[in-house]
C-alpha cells in the first residue's frame, strides 16, 4: 500500500516538473519568437507579464524584464484604453481574454518623454499565454490629422472653409434640436472690397483677407467658429449666443476692424448679419436669414450690424 502511495506521489511530481519544464521551455521559445517582432510585443499569462521584447523595453526605457516589472506586473497599468463608445475592454485584470483576435484595440502609452498611440492586438497561443501586440500609428494619425486640416482649412487666410463651416453647422442645428440650446450665425464682408483689388491690385486684397482673418480670429471666443464664406465674406458660428449676445459681438468686431490700421489700404471696413437659430430652421433658412440681414447693413450705408427679422 505504502509502495502504491509512493509511486503516486513520485508519478505527480514528475508530471509536475515535466509540466514546469515544459512550460519553461515554451516560454523560452515565446521570448526568441517575440525578438523577431519590431512593435512591442508582450507574452502574459492573461494576468502577469511574462516577457517583453526589445522594441518594448527600449520604448519604456528599461533596460531588462526585470527593470520593467519592478513598476509593474500588469500590462493594463502600461497603457491607456481609448473609448469610442461603450464598450471598454480593459476593466478586470484578466481583460486579455476578452478581446477577440480580430479586434484590435486603440489605446495611448504615454511616458514623461513621449506620447503615442498604437493598435492593440491580442492572439490567444494557449490556455495560459496571450501575445499582445502593439503596432505605433502615431504617425500614421499626425499625417491624417495634418490632411484633415488642409481639407478643412481655406488656403489663403488658414481659417476654415466653407465646407467645414457646413459640416459644423449640422452639428450645431443637430445639438440645438435635441438640447433645446441656443446658436447663433453672423454672416459679414468687406465693404467696397472690389475697389481694393481694382486700386491696389489681388496681392493686395489678398492681404486685406488674411489680416482680417487673423484680427477676427483672435477676437472670438475659443468655442467660435469662423469659415471663409466665400470671396470677401466671412461667417461665424457662435455656440451657447443668443441674438442679442451675438450682435454684441458683431458689433465689437466691427469696431475693431474700423481702427485696425491695414497694410497699403489704411481703413477697411466690414458689414454684418446676425441670425439665430430658430426651432425647425434648416441650415440654409438660417443663413438665408443671415444674408437678408447683411443686405440690410449693406443697404443702409455699410460698416453696420443688422439682425434678422424671424
Amino acid at each position: 500500500m505504502y509502495v502504491c502511495i509512493f509511486l503516486f506521489f513520485l508519478t505527480l511530481l514528475l508530471w509536475i516538473l515535466f509540466y514546469y519544464y515544459y512550460q519553461a521551455s515554451f516560454d523560452r521559445h515565446l521570448r526568441t519568437f517575440i525578438e523577431f517582432n519590431t512593435d512591442i510585443t508582450v507574452i502574459t499569462d492573461r494576468i502577469y507579464i511574462i516577457a517583453m521584447n526589445q522594441a518594448g523595453l527600449q520604448f519604456f526605457e528599461k533596460t531588462d524584464l526585470k527593470a520593467l516589472l519592478s513598476k509593474t506586473r500588469y500590462l493594463s497599468k502600461l497603457i491607456k484604453e481609448e473609448v469610442s463608445d461603450d464598450n471598454r475592454y480593459i476593466t478586470t485584470k484578466t481583460w486579455v481574454t476578452k478581446v477577440e483576435r480580430d479586434h484590435p484595440i486603440k489605446v495611448t502609452i504615454s511616458r514623461p518623454t513621449i506620447n503615442q498611440t498604437f493598435m492593440m492586438h491580442v492572439s490567444k497561443i494557449n490556455s495560459r499565454r496571450y501575445m499582445v501586440t502593439f503596432r505605433n500609428i502615431s504617425k500614421t494619425l499626425a499625417e491624417k490629422n495634418v490632411m484633415t486640416q488642409i481639407a478643412e482649412k481655406d488656403e489663403l487666410t488658414q481659417i476654415y472653409n466653407r465646407k467645414k463651416f457646413n459640416s459644423m453647422l449640422s452639428l450645431a442645428i443637430r445639438e440645438a434640436t435635441v438640447y433645446a440650446t441656443p446658436f447663433t450665425i453672423i454672416l459679414f464682408d468687406i465693404d467696397h472690397f472690389k475697389s481694393v483689388n481694382d486700386t491696389y491690385g489681388h496681392n493686395v486684397g489678398d492681404k486685406v483677407l488674411i489680416q482680417i482673418s487673423a484680427l477676427v480670429r483672435n477676437l472670438l471666443r475659443g468655442d467660435d467658429l469662423l469659415a471663409r464664406w466665400g470671396g470677401e465674406e466671412f461667417i461665424i458660428l457662435s455656440p451657447s449666443t443668443q441674438e442679442n449676445e451675438a450682435y454684441e459681438l458683431a458689433n465689437r468686431l466691427r469696431k475693431e476692424i474700423e481702427l485696425f490700421p491695414f497694410t497699403h489700404v489704411k481703413k477697411m471696413t466690414c458689414s454684418f448679419g446676425v441670425a439665430e437659430f430658430l426651432t425647425n430652421d434648416t441650415a440654409a433658412e438660417l443663413i438665408q436669414r443671415a444674408d437678408k440681414a447683411l443686405y440690410k447693413a449693406k443697404v443702409s450705408g455699410r460698416n453696420k450690424v443688422s439682425i434678422a427679422q424671424d
